[in-house]
C-alpha cells in the first residue's frame, strides 16, 4: 500500500479544505454485526502505517459536491440540494447491503458492498439533484462501487500479509440498513509524521439528513 491523499476536483486536496459529501453512515446501536467485523479489522490492522478511523466516522461514500469547496456553497445553494435530495428520495425505499469482505488495497483497507444495483441507484438520484442544483457540473469522477473506508495508508507498506488476516475474519460480510442519507461538510487535514511525511485525517460537520422513501 502507499500513502494516500484526498483528491478533489480533481486535484489533490489542500489541507484544511472542505467539501460536501452525501455519505450513507452506520448506527452502532443498530448495525452490531458491522461494528463487530470493523473492530476485528482495526486489531488485525495494528501495526500497519494506517490512520484507522473511529467509528463515528464509519461512511460509505455516496458522492461528494466537486462544484466548488463547501465554503464557496452558501446556505440558500445547500437549502436547495436538500430539497432537491428529498424529494428525489421520497419515492427511493430503504434498502439493505452487506459489507465485506474486507480488502487491503494500495490506499489503506476497506469493505466492498453488495449488492451494486441498491447503490447505483441511489447515488443516480444524488447525482441528479447535485446537476439540478449547479449550473456547472457538480461530478468529479466516473461512478464506482460502493465502499466503506476502514482506514487510510500514510506509509508504503506490503499489503500481503494484512489481506492474508482480513480474509480470516469471520463472519463476514455483516449487513446493513440503509433508511437515510447524510449532507456532511468534510475536512481533511494533513499531520506530520516522523519519516517527513504526512498523514490524512478527516473530520466532519453533520448538516442535514435526508430520509430514504414515505414517512
Amino acid at each position: 500500500m502507499n500513502p494516500f491523499v484526498p483528491v478533489s476536483q480533481p486535484r489533490e486536496w489542500v489541507s484544511g479544505a472542505r467539501a460536501l459529501h452525501l455519505n450513507i453512515l452506520a448506527d452502532p446501536g443498530v448495525d452490531t454485526e458491522l461494528f463487530a467485523l470493523v473492530a476485528a479489522c482495526h486489531t488485525a490492522m495494528q501495526g500497519y502505517p494506517i490512520w484507522c478511523l473511529p467509528d463515528d466516522l464509519l461512511h460509505i461514500t455516496v458522492e461528494m459536491d466537486a462544484w466548488a469547496t463547501s465554503d464557496h456553497i452558501g446556505v440558500a445553494q445547500r437549502a436547495d440540494l436538500v430539497a432537491a435530495l428529498t424529494t428525489r428520495l421520497s419515492d427511493f425505499d430503504p434498502f439493505s447491503l452487506l459489507c465485506g469482505s474486507p480488502v487491503a488495497n494500495r490506499a489503506g483497507t476497506l469493505l466492498d458492498t453488495y449488492p451494486d444495483h441498491f447503490f447505483t441507484a441511489l447515488q443516480n438520484l444524488v447525482r441528479a439533484a447535485l446537476w439540478e442544483v449547479h449550473d456547472s457540473p457538480a461530478i468529479a469522477h466516473n461512478s464506482g462501487r460502493g465502499q466503506a473506508f476502514l482506514g487510510y495508508a500514510y506509509e508504503d507498506a506490503d499489503s500481503d500479509p494484512l489481506q492474508s488476516v482480513l480474509r480470516r475474519i469471520t463472519p463476514s460480510p455483516a449487513p446493513r440498513t440503509v433508511s437515510r442519507l447524510h449532507l456532511l461538510d468534510v475536512e481533511w487535514t494533513a499531520h506530520p509524521v516522523p519519516d517527513g511525511g504526512v498523514r490524512w485525517e478527516m473530520t466532519w460537520e453533520p448538516l442535514a439528513a435526508i430520509p430514504l422513501g414515505k414517512p
